[in-house]
């Protein structure tokens, strides 16, 4: 059997990560990020990874390109929902045959208690980071606002889309 290998390079890591730590659902952070910095993510996509014995996780995925600034701003919640693969799996003699088990994953792994990615594209991105950053920051719900070197984590892969 052939081994295939996703080859990345630093080209592919050529974005911004800032991380945030939120215990709200991902509607309203997204109306709170939206608020604080005038843009209008909208959900895009559900990004599907096969992560655990070939169950299917999907991850939102929401999207706003600011034109007059040239920035490109991703949005992806680092926990996903189950999403139970077609089939007709009996269940009855199991424990929980009966009870839907909501099951989760973290896109990055190495930072479970991050709760949001915010990536940003862009030409200039790097002088609008720290604005972002500081922006990001007067929203009463953030816990905490960090900036990732997203070339130094295992999962690294997860990000891009």
């Amino acid at each position: 059997m052939a081994k295939h290998v996703l080859n990345t390079s630093d080209d592919d890591f050529d974005f911004v990560l800032i991380g945030l730590v939120c215990l709200e659902n991902q509607y309203h952070i997204i109306n709170a990020v939206n608020d604080v910095l005038k843009i209008n993510l909208c959900l895009i996509d559900y990004l599907p990874f096969n992560l655990k014995n070939g169950k299917l996780f999907k991850f939102s995925l929401y999207n706003f390109l600011d034109e007059g600034l040239g920035l490109d701003y991703n949005l992806v919640p680092n926990t996903s929902n189950f999403d139970e693969p077609d089939g007709n799996g009996n269940n009855a003699n199991d424990l929980f045959g009966a009870v839907d088990v909501d099951e989760s994953v973290k896109l990055i792994k190495e930072l479970p208690k991050t709760d949001y990615f915010i990536l940003l594209k862009g030409e200039d991105l790097h002088n609008y980071q720290f604005k972002i950053i500081d922006k990001l920051k007067t929203i009463p719900e953030v816990i905490q606002v960090q900036s990732i070197e997203a070339k130094e984590l295992g999962s690294k892969r997860n990000l891009i889309f």
